[in-house]
């Protein structure tokens, strides 16, 4: 017995002894973000959600500025824009599902004096396509003709962002999940895409998004090669994978954005970096097994950061989001926050502060 109890004295002692470094990620994967200071100005957006009635009801995370708003309001798009351009945020990306949000984009282009302008992401699932009914025939001309009638309302006007002369089009999803993997040709439907708005003088920069992170850039390259750009945009960290990567955030994310970059790069396709202030679903759902990112002044500098240490040769990062009250990845100033992460995001991308 005395031998027994030695034994584990022995082996607590040891066990003390040991340095606590041993149990955490090599440097490789656990590394400060230093600071990179820029010479000129990071083009920067953000998304933006349609709030409503019935999102307010639902549980929510921080308490806005303005309460509980609906961004239908013109009063209220407008304090939106006043904010973004004192934050120097270039554009705000607005959702687009079939005849979703028309109302939103009419409110957003209204009576403005302010220079952030507008992105529409473009989601395919309205269009139907399936493995057995893909994206082509009717369903690619309906398509085309929702993109027409966008550049005859938006895409030409000065409200709407431009990358060197060309209206900014994402289009999602990329991932497409496996019951749906082969129902959109991208190669055949981004090329009838540019050719029929060519036709009515509109020669569109397509960004592809893809609504995951952490997945390898090969996984999607047959596809991606068709975009001028790719942006991921949700980078939570995932309960059945995600717990170093919540922990050591920062660092897998740098690890993560260089990939994608230095692969994007080599096949001629800019990468924008999708960075986020933090992240909280258990607010809304307790029982989430995703892991909160608790966000302060430093992580979403780091994250800042991470972005201009990898983004592409365009110098275009997103911010998700503007105003995902949810998921506690907002910007838009709280009664909690202030206009901080606001100020931040000028500071880190912006030159002439």
């Amino acid at each position: 017995m005395k031998k027994i109890i030695y034994i584990i004295l022995i082996t607590s002692i040891f066990a003390s002894c040991r340095k606590t470094d041993d149990f955490l990620p090599p440097i490789e994967f656990n590394y400060p973000i230093p600071q990179v200071d820029i010479t000129e100005n990071v083009i920067v957006g953000a998304y933006y959600y349609n709030y409503s009635t019935s999102d307010w009801n639902k549980k929510y995370t921080n308490t806005p500025t303005l309460g509980t708003y609906t961004a239908l309001d013109p009063a209220t798009m407008s304090q939106h824009r006043i904010w973004a351009d004192a934050a120097g945020v270039d554009y705000f990306i607005f959702p687009w599902n079939g005849t979703s949000n028309d109302t939103l984009l009419n409110n957003f282009k209204g009576s403005r004096t302010e220079t952030v302008r507008m992105v529409i992401n473009y989601n395919t699932a309205h269009l139907g396509a399936t493995n057995s009914s893909p994206l082509a025939g009717a369903k690619l001309t309906n398509m085309i003709t929702e993109l027409k009638t966008h550049a005859s309302n938006h895409f030409n006007n000065d409200y709407y962002f431009k990358v060197d002369n060309h209206p900014v089009i994402i289009i999602t999803p990329i991932n497409l999940s496996s019951g749906a993997a082969s129902s959109i040709d991208y190669k055949t439907v981004i090329s009838t895409v540019r050719t029929e708005l060519n036709t009515v003088g509109v020669d569109p920069y397509i960004i592809g998004e893809i609504t995951l992170g952490w997945i390898p850039p090969q996984r999607y390259s047959a596809a991606l090669k068709s975009f001028d750009a790719v942006v991921l945009k949700d980078w939570k960290a995932d309960g059945n994978y995600g717990y170093d990567r919540s922990v050591f955030f920062q660092a897998f994310a740098d690890q993560s954005f260089k990939n994608w970059n230095d692969s994007t790069t080599a096949w001629g396709i800019n990468y924008i970096p999708c960075i986020l202030p933090g992240f909280d679903d258990k607010t809304m759902s307790p029982a989430s097994k995703n892991y909160n990112l608790p966000r302060s002044a430093d992580f979403f500098t780091d994250m800042c950061n991470v972005a201009k240490r990898n983004m592409g040769t365009n110098r275009i990062v997103a911010i998700d989001s503007w105003n995902h009250f949810q998921y506690g990845t907002t910007v838009e100033p709280t009664e909690e926050y202030e206009t901080d992460y606001l100020d931040t995001t000028k500071e880190q991308f912006k030159v002439n502060r």
